[in-house]
């Protein structure tokens, strides 16, 4: 820039799997996908040419984006197509450089060889892993890049690995621990997402190889790096001499299915409590006949067994609702034959995907592997998966979440306001037992139930006041979780605002249309029926619904999911996926139904909630309207209480 240059190249690398991997999805992490999003709102007056990059749809989507990409730049279709011939050619002569040197190392191995493994643009980038191979070769220690290992076949071990990186990780692993005589190195980010799960199944497929792992960041100094990578080499040294060096053969966790029609109905599912949407999930279970039940709201014990059992990176949320399923097996009365959790899994690109696969480690750790975790990924697949429960669960699961999200709105739209402490809460909790009553039953409607609610609130007494109305946008289990969250919307009620909290439902909502254009682009036509029939489906359920309560909430129909992205269209591309999008979407749309502020609620070093925070700044500048993030790590913090009152404060002027 102070060079002149008012147009850079900065491509969103959305999937780096080729058309003919095995995997689906090879995603970079959240913020490598989210840069040029990040750079345009930092450097306004750059021309960001951002074309999104998705390997696995081949090469006429490519050509398709670089097109819409540099159409601006009178690049023609002959040119771009001659330049893509030539840019794939010296990339497949590359690759098959370093395979070919790559073997002809591993043939003359005859002493202990230094694997570098890691990101391409931190682990082999000489101002970023601060000149290691160098420094090794001072020390006359020969170092390679895992490039030069043979690819290994690791999807049937790890299908649920979304990450690219870690992928290629994974495959490092299983090919050098062949060879007796290679040792690796990891090189990572300071508070790496995809790191804080990857370096688990890294140290699996290792099988007690020894490995040392360089964390970096800025801040990090030639001097330290080195004296590690010394005693990482007398510690391999000393184990080769004594022949310690013996392989632990390890599996990788292995999936137990619950088959509903054998072990699934005699086995008690345990749903973690986010929210109290998780009855609505309890209550579909028991109506198609499954024994399910709410695990108990978190608690300073959830913590503190969570954090036994975590390593202190992952996000938040897993800490909790791995502490939470702890708790439950290491109580009086739990019988692991005749028990299931129940943890949703993903497609990435964030972490949460992956704390499945870690809570199934970690339970065959505690020797109980046979304890299933029944976990549904919220993709195209997702109704294949719930549909095993049987045909009423989608529906009656559906049914009661906007049940609950219109509830919760009613309390959070009554209590700011009510002339007597506490009538709100005391309400709140007798529909709550009364819906989660109700939708266990065979017979009857919910709309009756939903007709007294909205009949109970309207009669509370409530003060005449103007409140400022504070939206809470961000990563759902945080802003959805009193205890993850310190009572979020209480702590806003308390410095005198109302709080706005984005619904459960969206999410749904999100996946189905998500999953619809998936299906458009496949054209996979039974697919394209299935999430229409859905969409109109659970549209209609959820406009019925808040048809009732028309007159008495301001925050009421909420607007369809592509509305939410069209408002986020400005400032991230949709084929960023994940809560993102919808966090700066929502926020934009309770702006302007009469938010005076915006809240930002996340996990302590969550890649999605990070890139929301960068471009919330847009988003507050663009509309005058104070936003703040707020990150959750389970410790409280007088600073969080201080800017949150600042923040209250720019709210009511």
């Amino acid at each position: 820039m102070e060079q002149g240059i008012k147009d850079i190249f900065l491509p969103s690398f959305v999937n780096l799997c080729l058309p003919d991997d095995a995997y689906e999805k090879g995603h970079a992490c959240p913020l490598t996908q989210s840069f040029p999003y990040q750079i345009r709102v930092a450097f306004k007056e750059l021309n960001v040419v951002a074309p999104v990059v998705k390997l696995k749809e081949g090469q006429d989507f490519i050509y398709r984006e670089l097109k819409r990409a540099l159409s601006v730049y009178d690049v023609s279709a002959r040119e771009l197509k001659r330049a893509m011939k030539q840019a794939d050619r010296a990339q497949r002569e590359f690759f098959k450089g370093i395979k070919n040197k790559g073997e002809q190392v591993l043939k003359e191995l005859s002493m202990p060889t230094i694997v570098i493994v890691g990101r391409p643009y931190n682990a082999f980038d000489m101002g970023m892993n601060l000149e290691i191979p160098r420094k090794l070769a001072t020390l006359n220690v020969r170092s390679i890049p895992m490039d030069f290992l043979p690819d290994t076949e690791i999807h049937n071990d790890w299908p649920d690995m979304y990450w690219r990186s870690g992928q290629r990780i994974l495959k490092a692993a299983r090919a050098l621990k062949e060879h007796p005589e290679l040792f690796p190195i990891l090189i990572g980010n300071f508070s790496c997402g995809p790191d804080s799960f990857i370096q688990k199944y890294f140290e699996k497929e290792l099988e007690g190889r020894p490995y040392l792992h360089l964390e970096i960041d800025e801040h990090s100094a030639d001097a330290g790096a080195i004296t590690r990578c010394e005693a990482f080499l007398d510690s391999i040294k000393t184990q080769v001499e004594r022949g310690k060096l013996k392989r632990k053969p390890q599996r990788p966790p292995r999936r137990v299915p619950v088959v509903i029609g054998s072990n699934g109905k005699n086995r008690t599912i345990f749903i973690p409590s986010m929210s109290d949407h998780a009855y609505a999930v309890e209550a579909a279970f028991r109506y198609c006949g499954v024994p399910a039940e709410v695990l108990p709201e978190s608690d300073e014990t959830t913590l503190e067994l969570g954090r036994r059992y975590v390593s202190g990176k992952e996000c938040y949320p897993c800490t909790v609702t791995t502490g939470d399923m702890i708790k439950k097996v290491f109580s009086s009365d739990f019988q692991p034959e005749r028990s299931a959790f129940f943890m949703p899994s993903g497609t990435g690109p964030c972490r949460f995907g992956q704390y499945n696969l870690f809570q199934r480690m970690l339970l065959e750790r505690l020797g109980l592997q046979d304890v299933p975790i029944y976990s549904p990924v919220q993709d195209v697949t997702l109704y294949r998966d719930l549909g095993i429960v049987g045909n009423d669960f989608v529906r009656n699961a559906w049914k009661g979440i906007v049940a609950y999200d219109l509830l919760l709105k009613c309390l959070h739209e009554t209590r700011p306001y009510e002339e007597v402490k506490g009538s709100a809460d005391e309400l709140y909790s007798h529909y709550k037992e009364k819906l989660r009553s109700k939708l266990c039953e065979k017979e009857g409607s919910i709309e009756p139930v939903l007709d007294e609610i909205r009949k109970e609130f309207s009669l509370l007494k409530r003060v005449k006041d103007r409140k400022p109305l504070v939206g809470i946008v961000g990563e759902i289990f945080v802003r959805s979780n009193r205890f993850s969250n310190e009572d979020l919307v209480r702590k806003i009620e308390s410095l005198g605002g109302e709080a706005w909290l984005s619904p459960v439902d969206e999410w749904i909502f999100y996946i189905n249309y998500m999953s619809l254009k998936k299906a458009l682009r496949k054209k996979d036509y039974s697919g394209i029926i299935q999430f229409l029939v859905k969409r109109v489906y659970q549209q209609r359920i959820a406009h019925r619904y808040e048809r009732v309560f028309e007159g008495l909430l301001k925050t009421v129909p909420e607007p369809f999911v592509k509305d939410i992205m069209k408002k986020a269209s400005p400032y991230i591309h949709e084929s960023f996926e994940g809560e993102a999008i919808l966090s700066i979407g929502k926020a934009i749309d309770m702006i302007k139904r009469g938010a005076s502020g915006i809240v930002n609620a996340m996990p302590f070093g969550c890649m999605p909630g990070t890139v929301v925070t960068a471009i919330m700044r847009a988003v507050s500048e663009q509309f005058g309207v104070p936003a703040i993030s707020i990150p959750y790590d389970g410790t409280e913090s007088p600073t969080t209480e201080l800017q949150l009152e600042a923040f209250m404060n720019q709210c009511r002027k």
